[in-house]
Protein backbone atom coordinates (compact mmCIF):
# COMPACT_ATOMS: atom_id res chain seq x y z
CA UNK A 1 0.00 0.00 0.00
CA UNK A 2 1.21 3.37 -1.01
CA UNK A 3 1.28 6.15 1.40
CA UNK A 4 0.49 9.70 0.40
CA UNK A 5 2.99 12.26 1.47
CA UNK A 6 1.73 14.65 4.06
CA UNK A 7 1.18 18.17 2.99
CA UNK A 8 3.27 20.74 4.67
CA UNK A 9 1.68 23.77 6.18
CA UNK A 10 3.37 26.15 3.74
CA UNK A 11 2.12 24.05 0.81
CA UNK A 12 -1.40 24.06 2.27
CA UNK A 13 -1.12 27.82 2.74
CA UNK A 14 -0.01 28.29 -0.89
CA UNK A 15 -2.79 26.03 -2.16
CA UNK A 16 -5.36 27.95 -0.10
CA UNK A 17 -4.00 31.27 -1.25
CA UNK A 18 -4.18 30.17 -4.91
CA UNK A 19 -7.73 28.91 -4.39
CA UNK A 20 -8.65 32.22 -2.76
CA UNK A 21 -7.11 34.20 -5.60
CA UNK A 22 -8.98 32.12 -8.17
CA UNK A 23 -12.20 32.52 -6.20
CA UNK A 24 -11.58 36.27 -5.98
CA UNK A 25 -10.96 36.50 -9.73
CA UNK A 26 -14.11 34.49 -10.43
CA UNK A 27 -16.08 36.66 -8.02
CA UNK A 28 -14.76 39.84 -9.64
CA UNK A 29 -15.59 38.53 -13.11
CA UNK A 30 -19.07 37.49 -11.99
CA UNK A 31 -19.62 40.92 -10.47
CA UNK A 32 -18.54 42.50 -13.75
CA UNK A 33 -20.93 40.20 -15.62
CA UNK A 34 -23.74 41.12 -13.23
CA UNK A 35 -23.18 44.84 -13.89
CA UNK A 36 -23.05 44.13 -17.61
CA UNK A 37 -26.34 42.17 -17.50
CA UNK A 38 -27.98 44.96 -15.50
CA UNK A 39 -26.84 47.47 -18.13
CA UNK A 40 -28.15 45.22 -20.91
CA UNK A 41 -31.48 44.74 -19.16
CA UNK A 42 -31.76 48.50 -18.64
CA UNK A 43 -30.98 49.10 -22.31
CA UNK A 44 -33.53 46.51 -23.39
CA UNK A 45 -36.14 48.11 -21.14
CA UNK A 46 -35.40 51.52 -22.68
CA UNK A 47 -35.61 50.08 -26.21
CA UNK A 48 -38.91 48.38 -25.37
CA UNK A 49 -40.34 51.63 -23.99
CA UNK A 50 -39.22 53.58 -27.06
CA UNK A 51 -40.61 50.90 -29.35
CA UNK A 52 -43.94 51.16 -27.55
CA UNK A 53 -43.95 54.94 -28.03
CA UNK A 54 -43.09 54.55 -31.72
CA UNK A 55 -45.83 51.96 -32.16
CA UNK A 56 -48.41 54.25 -30.57
CA UNK A 57 -47.23 57.17 -32.69
CA UNK A 58 -47.45 55.14 -35.89
CA UNK A 59 -50.97 54.00 -34.96
CA UNK A 60 -52.02 57.57 -34.24
CA UNK A 61 -50.58 58.73 -37.58
CA UNK A 62 -52.42 55.94 -39.40
CA UNK A 63 -55.68 56.90 -37.69
CA UNK A 64 -55.17 60.56 -38.54
CA UNK A 65 -54.43 59.70 -42.17
CA UNK A 66 -57.59 57.60 -42.43
CA UNK A 67 -59.67 60.40 -40.89
CA UNK A 68 -58.07 62.99 -43.18
CA UNK A 69 -58.75 60.82 -46.22
CA UNK A 70 -62.38 60.35 -45.22
CA UNK A 71 -62.76 64.10 -44.68
CA UNK A 72 -61.16 64.83 -48.05
CA UNK A 73 -63.50 62.44 -49.84
CA UNK A 74 -66.56 63.87 -48.08
CA UNK A 75 -65.49 67.45 -48.80
CA UNK A 76 -64.79 66.64 -52.44
CA UNK A 77 -68.21 65.02 -52.84
CA UNK A 78 -69.92 67.99 -51.17
CA UNK A 79 -68.12 70.45 -53.46
CA UNK A 80 -69.02 68.38 -56.51
CA UNK A 81 -72.68 68.28 -55.44
CA UNK A 82 -72.70 72.03 -54.76
CA UNK A 83 -71.14 72.75 -58.16
CA UNK A 84 -73.71 70.59 -59.92
CA UNK A 85 -76.54 72.26 -58.02
CA UNK A 86 -75.18 75.70 -58.89
CA UNK A 87 -74.87 74.80 -62.57
CA UNK A 88 -78.40 73.40 -62.54
CA UNK A 89 -79.92 76.48 -60.94
CA UNK A 90 -77.86 78.87 -63.07
CA UNK A 91 -78.90 77.15 -66.29
CA UNK A 92 -82.59 76.75 -65.52
CA UNK A 93 -83.56 79.70 -63.36
CA UNK A 94 -82.78 83.32 -63.90
CA UNK A 95 -83.01 85.74 -61.06
CA UNK A 96 -85.53 88.56 -61.22
CA UNK A 97 -82.82 91.13 -62.04
CA UNK A 98 -81.50 88.98 -64.85
CA UNK A 99 -84.99 88.75 -66.36
CA UNK A 100 -85.53 92.53 -66.10
CA UNK A 101 -82.16 93.24 -67.67
CA UNK A 102 -82.85 90.79 -70.52
CA UNK A 103 -86.22 92.46 -71.29
CA UNK A 104 -84.66 95.95 -71.19
CA UNK A 105 -81.81 94.82 -73.44
CA UNK A 106 -84.26 93.31 -75.93
CA UNK A 107 -86.33 96.51 -75.96
CA UNK A 108 -83.12 98.55 -76.44
CA UNK A 109 -82.07 96.38 -79.38
CA UNK A 110 -85.47 96.74 -81.06
CA UNK A 111 -85.56 100.53 -80.52
CA UNK A 112 -81.99 100.81 -81.79
CA UNK A 113 -82.79 98.77 -84.90
CA UNK A 114 -85.89 100.88 -85.68
CA UNK A 115 -83.91 104.10 -85.16
CA UNK A 116 -81.12 102.86 -87.41
CA UNK A 117 -83.58 101.96 -90.15
CA UNK A 118 -85.29 105.32 -89.86
CA UNK A 119 -82.02 107.26 -89.97
CA UNK A 120 -80.21 105.22 -92.57
CA UNK A 121 -83.17 103.70 -94.35
CA UNK A 122 -84.65 106.83 -95.93
CA UNK A 123 -82.91 107.91 -99.15
CA UNK A 124 -81.81 111.53 -99.30
CA UNK A 125 -81.45 113.49 -102.45
CA UNK A 126 -77.95 114.43 -103.43
CA UNK A 127 -77.63 118.21 -103.74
Amino acid sequence: MATTPRETSSRAFDRGREAGEIAGQISARLEGHDRHFEAINGSIAKVAAELHVITLTMQRLADQAAARDATTVATSQARRDAGEAQRYTAADNWSRWQKVFAVLAAIGVVVGAVAALWVFGTPRPIP
